[in-house]
Protein backbone atom coordinates (compact mmCIF):
# COMPACT_ATOMS: atom_id res chain seq x y z
CA UNK A 1 0.00 0.00 0.00
CA UNK A 2 2.90 2.35 1.12
CA UNK A 3 4.79 2.01 -1.94
CA UNK A 4 2.28 2.51 -3.99
CA UNK A 5 1.10 5.75 -3.10
CA UNK A 6 4.82 6.69 -2.92
CA UNK A 7 5.17 5.54 -6.59
CA UNK A 8 2.36 7.72 -7.73
CA UNK A 9 3.38 10.86 -5.81
CA UNK A 10 6.83 10.66 -7.66
CA UNK A 11 5.03 10.09 -11.09
CA UNK A 12 2.66 13.22 -10.10
CA UNK A 13 5.88 15.35 -8.55
CA UNK A 14 8.14 14.14 -11.94
CA UNK A 15 5.39 14.18 -14.13
CA UNK A 16 4.51 17.86 -13.36
CA UNK A 17 8.20 18.89 -13.13
CA UNK A 18 9.02 17.82 -16.50
CA UNK A 19 5.66 19.31 -18.31
CA UNK A 20 7.32 22.37 -17.23
CA UNK A 21 10.53 22.07 -18.52
CA UNK A 22 10.93 24.13 -22.02
CA UNK A 23 13.90 22.58 -24.06
CA UNK A 24 16.53 24.98 -25.81
CA UNK A 25 17.41 24.62 -29.30
CA UNK A 26 20.16 27.29 -30.43
CA UNK A 27 20.13 30.24 -28.24
CA UNK A 28 19.70 30.58 -24.44
CA UNK A 29 17.81 33.93 -23.75
CA UNK A 30 17.25 35.18 -20.59
CA UNK A 31 14.17 36.87 -19.67
CA UNK A 32 14.16 39.80 -17.20
CA UNK A 33 12.30 39.11 -14.32
CA UNK A 34 13.11 42.26 -12.51
CA UNK A 35 13.77 40.47 -9.08
CA UNK A 36 9.97 39.17 -9.51
CA UNK A 37 9.60 35.55 -8.93
CA UNK A 38 8.11 33.86 -12.26
CA UNK A 39 4.93 32.82 -13.08
CA UNK A 40 2.88 30.71 -15.00
CA UNK A 41 -0.80 32.31 -15.09
CA UNK A 42 -1.98 29.72 -17.82
CA UNK A 43 -0.39 26.78 -16.91
CA UNK A 44 0.80 26.79 -21.00
CA UNK A 45 4.86 25.81 -20.19
CA UNK A 46 6.23 28.96 -20.61
CA UNK A 47 6.08 31.76 -17.70
CA UNK A 48 4.08 34.96 -18.03
CA UNK A 49 7.25 37.14 -18.52
CA UNK A 50 8.83 34.58 -21.17
CA UNK A 51 5.09 34.96 -23.59
CA UNK A 52 5.19 38.86 -23.35
CA UNK A 53 9.28 39.70 -24.01
CA UNK A 54 10.26 36.65 -26.04
CA UNK A 55 7.50 34.53 -27.89
CA UNK A 56 5.05 37.49 -28.05
CA UNK A 57 1.86 35.38 -26.68
CA UNK A 58 -0.85 36.10 -24.18
CA UNK A 59 0.49 35.36 -20.90
CA UNK A 60 -2.99 34.60 -19.59
CA UNK A 61 -4.48 32.26 -22.61
CA UNK A 62 -2.68 28.64 -22.94
CA UNK A 63 -3.27 28.68 -26.44
CA UNK A 64 -3.08 32.11 -27.97
CA UNK A 65 -3.53 30.85 -31.22
CA UNK A 66 -6.47 29.20 -30.91
CA UNK A 67 -5.40 25.74 -32.56
CA UNK A 68 -6.04 23.65 -29.36
CA UNK A 69 -2.22 23.07 -29.26
CA UNK A 70 -0.85 25.12 -26.23
CA UNK A 71 1.47 27.76 -26.95
CA UNK A 72 4.27 25.95 -24.58
CA UNK A 73 3.72 22.34 -26.81
CA UNK A 74 4.11 24.47 -29.96
CA UNK A 75 7.33 26.10 -28.76
CA UNK A 76 8.52 22.47 -28.09
CA UNK A 77 7.79 21.57 -31.18
CA UNK A 78 8.98 24.42 -33.69
CA UNK A 79 5.89 25.71 -34.77
CA UNK A 80 4.52 29.42 -34.43
CA UNK A 81 2.20 29.86 -31.57
CA UNK A 82 0.72 33.01 -32.82
CA UNK A 83 -0.42 31.12 -36.25
CA UNK A 84 -3.51 28.70 -36.11
CA UNK A 85 -2.18 27.22 -39.16
CA UNK A 86 0.77 26.25 -38.22
CA UNK A 87 0.36 23.46 -35.23
CA UNK A 88 2.45 20.58 -34.44
CA UNK A 89 2.53 17.42 -36.92
CA UNK A 90 1.49 19.93 -40.10
CA UNK A 91 4.50 21.76 -41.09
CA UNK A 92 6.29 20.99 -44.20
CA UNK A 93 10.60 20.31 -43.26
CA UNK A 94 11.18 23.03 -46.03
CA UNK A 95 9.15 25.43 -43.75
CA UNK A 96 10.54 24.40 -40.90
CA UNK A 97 14.12 25.19 -42.55
CA UNK A 98 13.33 28.93 -43.37
CA UNK A 99 11.77 29.66 -39.96
CA UNK A 100 14.63 31.65 -37.62
CA UNK A 101 16.23 29.50 -34.88
CA UNK A 102 13.58 29.19 -31.96
CA UNK A 103 14.61 30.94 -29.05
CA UNK A 104 14.44 29.46 -25.68
CA UNK A 105 13.63 31.01 -22.51
CA UNK A 106 15.68 29.95 -19.96
CA UNK A 107 13.99 28.00 -17.07
CA UNK A 108 13.81 28.70 -13.28
CA UNK A 109 14.20 24.52 -12.74
CA UNK A 110 15.03 25.07 -9.01
CA UNK A 111 11.83 27.33 -8.93
CA UNK A 112 9.52 24.85 -10.48
CA UNK A 113 10.76 22.03 -8.46
CA UNK A 114 9.84 24.17 -5.14
CA UNK A 115 6.68 24.88 -6.50
CA UNK A 116 5.77 21.42 -7.39
CA UNK A 117 6.98 19.90 -4.03
CA UNK A 118 5.44 22.53 -2.07
CA UNK A 119 2.13 21.54 -3.87
CA UNK A 120 2.62 17.52 -2.82
CA UNK A 121 3.98 18.14 0.71
CA UNK A 122 0.19 20.30 1.47
CA UNK A 123 -1.58 17.61 0.17
CA UNK A 124 -0.07 14.73 2.09
CA UNK A 125 -0.62 17.09 4.63
CA UNK A 126 -4.39 17.66 3.93
CA UNK A 127 -4.84 14.01 3.61
CA UNK A 128 -2.81 12.94 7.08
CA UNK A 129 -4.98 15.33 8.89
CA UNK A 130 -8.63 14.31 6.95
CA UNK A 131 -7.89 10.46 7.95
CA UNK A 132 -6.92 11.33 11.63
CA UNK A 133 -10.65 13.25 11.56
CA UNK A 134 -12.60 10.28 10.06
CA UNK A 135 -11.88 8.32 12.73
CA UNK A 136 -13.92 10.52 15.10
CA UNK A 137 -16.75 10.92 12.83
CA UNK A 138 -19.12 7.90 12.25
CA UNK A 139 -20.22 8.14 8.98
CA UNK A 140 -16.81 8.92 7.81
CA UNK A 141 -14.93 6.08 10.26
CA UNK A 142 -17.18 2.91 8.40
CA UNK A 143 -15.97 4.61 5.27
CA UNK A 144 -11.70 4.95 5.87
CA UNK A 145 -10.85 2.60 8.71
CA UNK A 146 -10.30 -0.45 6.76
CA UNK A 147 -7.45 1.98 5.16
CA UNK A 148 -6.44 3.63 8.11
CA UNK A 149 -3.33 2.70 10.40
CA UNK A 150 -1.23 4.93 12.55
CA UNK A 151 1.87 3.84 10.61
CA UNK A 152 -0.07 4.95 7.03
CA UNK A 153 -1.25 8.47 9.63
CA UNK A 154 2.89 8.78 10.60
CA UNK A 155 3.95 7.97 6.80
CA UNK A 156 1.76 10.44 5.28
CA UNK A 157 3.22 12.94 7.93
CA UNK A 158 6.74 12.04 7.14
CA UNK A 159 6.89 12.21 3.26
CA UNK A 160 4.84 15.43 3.90
CA UNK A 161 8.03 16.79 5.87
CA UNK A 162 10.06 15.53 2.76
CA UNK A 163 9.05 17.65 0.35
CA UNK A 164 8.33 20.62 2.23
CA UNK A 165 12.39 20.20 2.74
CA UNK A 166 12.64 19.83 -0.85
CA UNK A 167 10.39 22.83 -1.18
CA UNK A 168 12.45 25.12 1.01
CA UNK A 169 15.87 24.04 -0.25
CA UNK A 170 14.98 24.39 -4.06
CA UNK A 171 14.96 28.10 -3.58
CA UNK A 172 18.83 27.99 -2.87
CA UNK A 173 19.56 27.66 -6.29
CA UNK A 174 17.23 30.25 -7.68
CA UNK A 175 19.21 32.78 -8.88
CA UNK A 176 16.15 34.99 -9.24
CA UNK A 177 15.16 35.00 -5.63
CA UNK A 178 18.20 34.84 -3.91
CA UNK A 179 17.63 32.76 -1.04
CA UNK A 180 19.93 31.82 1.26
CA UNK A 181 19.95 29.06 3.81
CA UNK A 182 19.64 31.18 6.57
CA UNK A 183 16.50 32.98 5.01
CA UNK A 184 14.82 29.41 4.49
CA UNK A 185 15.62 28.27 8.46
CA UNK A 186 15.33 31.57 10.67
CA UNK A 187 12.07 33.33 10.88
CA UNK A 188 11.80 36.85 9.31
CA UNK A 189 15.64 36.29 8.04
CA UNK A 190 14.61 36.62 4.31
CA UNK A 191 14.22 39.91 2.42
CA UNK A 192 11.65 38.41 0.08
CA UNK A 193 8.32 38.59 1.79
CA UNK A 194 9.18 38.16 5.20
CA UNK A 195 6.02 38.28 6.82
CA UNK A 196 4.83 35.24 4.62
CA UNK A 197 7.52 33.24 4.73
CA UNK A 198 7.59 32.66 8.49
CA UNK A 199 4.07 30.99 7.99
CA UNK A 200 6.53 28.27 5.90
CA UNK A 201 9.67 28.21 8.81
CA UNK A 202 7.03 27.77 11.46
CA UNK A 203 5.00 24.68 9.89
CA UNK A 204 8.30 22.94 8.73
CA UNK A 205 9.47 23.33 12.88
CA UNK A 206 6.01 22.42 14.12
CA UNK A 207 5.56 19.09 11.29
CA UNK A 208 8.92 18.06 12.82
CA UNK A 209 7.22 17.87 16.45
CA UNK A 210 4.31 16.27 14.83
CA UNK A 211 6.82 13.42 13.44
CA UNK A 212 8.97 12.94 16.49
CA UNK A 213 6.02 12.64 18.95
CA UNK A 214 4.44 10.57 16.52
CA UNK A 215 7.02 7.88 15.85
CA UNK A 216 8.53 8.28 19.41
CA UNK A 217 4.30 7.55 21.00
CA UNK A 218 5.43 5.04 23.24
CA UNK A 219 7.81 7.37 24.93
CA UNK A 220 5.98 9.85 26.31
CA UNK A 221 2.38 9.91 28.45
CA UNK A 222 -0.46 10.02 26.89
CA UNK A 223 -1.54 13.40 27.83
CA UNK A 224 1.93 15.08 26.21
CA UNK A 225 0.96 13.40 23.05
CA UNK A 226 -2.74 14.44 23.03
CA UNK A 227 -1.52 18.44 23.95
CA UNK A 228 1.11 18.35 21.11
CA UNK A 229 -1.01 16.77 18.45
CA UNK A 230 -3.72 19.61 19.30
CA UNK A 231 -1.08 21.59 18.12
CA UNK A 232 -1.87 20.01 14.85
CA UNK A 233 -4.73 22.90 14.57
CA UNK A 234 -2.07 25.56 14.16
CA UNK A 235 0.26 23.87 12.02
CA UNK A 236 -2.77 23.88 9.71
CA UNK A 237 -3.48 27.19 9.88
CA UNK A 238 -0.21 28.42 9.29
CA UNK A 239 0.58 26.40 6.33
CA UNK A 240 -2.53 27.55 4.67
CA UNK A 241 -2.11 31.20 4.96
CA UNK A 242 1.60 30.40 3.42
CA UNK A 243 0.35 28.61 0.55
CA UNK A 244 -2.61 30.84 -0.27
CA UNK A 245 -0.62 34.15 -0.15
CA UNK A 246 2.34 32.70 -1.31
CA UNK A 247 1.98 30.27 -3.85
CA UNK A 248 2.14 30.90 -6.95
CA UNK A 249 -0.01 28.45 -8.31
CA UNK A 250 -3.00 29.44 -6.49
CA UNK A 251 -3.10 33.51 -8.08
CA UNK A 252 -5.20 31.45 -10.64
CA UNK A 253 -8.65 32.46 -9.58
CA UNK A 254 -9.78 28.53 -10.07
CA UNK A 255 -7.12 26.81 -8.32
CA UNK A 256 -7.77 29.53 -5.38
CA UNK A 257 -11.15 28.99 -5.58
CA UNK A 258 -10.50 25.10 -5.64
CA UNK A 259 -8.09 24.66 -2.70
CA UNK A 260 -10.41 27.29 -0.65
CA UNK A 261 -13.28 24.93 -0.79
CA UNK A 262 -11.61 21.87 0.09
CA UNK A 263 -9.56 23.54 2.80
CA UNK A 264 -13.02 24.81 3.89
CA UNK A 265 -14.55 21.37 3.94
CA UNK A 266 -11.77 20.24 6.43
CA UNK A 267 -11.89 22.78 8.40
CA UNK A 268 -15.98 21.76 9.06
CA UNK A 269 -14.92 18.54 9.93
CA UNK A 270 -12.33 19.62 12.28
CA UNK A 271 -15.56 21.70 14.09
CA UNK A 272 -17.71 18.99 13.84
CA UNK A 273 -15.12 16.75 15.37
CA UNK A 274 -14.75 18.97 18.17
CA UNK A 275 -18.65 19.36 18.81
CA UNK A 276 -18.69 15.38 18.79
CA UNK A 277 -15.84 15.41 21.42
CA UNK A 278 -17.60 18.03 23.63
CA UNK A 279 -21.18 16.26 23.39
CA UNK A 280 -19.21 13.16 24.60
CA UNK A 281 -17.25 14.74 27.09
CA UNK A 282 -20.93 16.10 28.45
CA UNK A 283 -22.45 13.10 28.38
CA UNK A 284 -19.38 10.98 30.46
CA UNK A 285 -19.63 13.74 33.10
CA UNK A 286 -23.14 13.74 33.29
CA UNK A 287 -23.03 9.59 33.68
CA UNK A 288 -20.49 9.56 36.21
CA UNK A 289 -22.73 12.50 38.46
CA UNK A 290 -25.65 10.10 38.07
CA UNK A 291 -23.04 7.42 39.38
CA UNK A 292 -21.72 9.56 42.54
CA UNK A 293 -25.38 10.37 43.33
CA UNK A 294 -26.56 6.45 43.01
CA UNK A 295 -23.90 5.70 45.28
CA UNK A 296 -24.51 8.31 47.92
CA UNK A 297 -28.01 6.95 47.86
Amino acid sequence: MNKKIFAMLLLVFFSTFFSWKVVGAQENFKVNYAGQVAVDSDLDGLTDQGEIQVFRTDPNKADTDGDSYGDGVEVLAGTDPLDAKLYPGTKPEETVAEQAPVTVVEVPVPWYISRASGLVSFFLLYLSIFLGLTLRIPLLRKIFLPIYSMKIHCWLSLQALLFAFVHAVALIFDKWLGFKLVDLFVPFASQYKPELTVYGILGFYLMIIMILTSYGRKLISQKVWRFVHFTNLVLYGVVFVHALYLGTDLKVELFRNIFILANAFLVFLMLYNLELRIVESIRLRKQKQEALNNSSV
